[in-house]
């Protein structure tokens, strides 16, 4: 029980730091002097980020 507690716990705070945090300074950076390889590289920064929130969540409830 405190396994599921604390990864209850870290999911939450995840989430809260990828949408109040990371998400919000990805998106208001100038990328305006940087190259399409650069930019595209640098929006897979949110992808990555929810990508590991949902495997954190299943591997949380042991589907993964």
């Amino acid at each position: 029980m405190a396994n599921f507690v604390g990864g209850v716990i870290s999911l939450t705070l995840a989430v809260i730091m990828v949408s109040a945090v990371l998400i919000p300074q990805v998106k208001n950076t100038n990328t305006s002097t940087w190259s399409t390889s650069e930019v595209a590289l640098f929006g897979v920064i949110t992808l990555v980020s929810i990508a590991g929130i949902v495997y954190g969540a299943g591997n949380m409830f042991g589907i993964l």
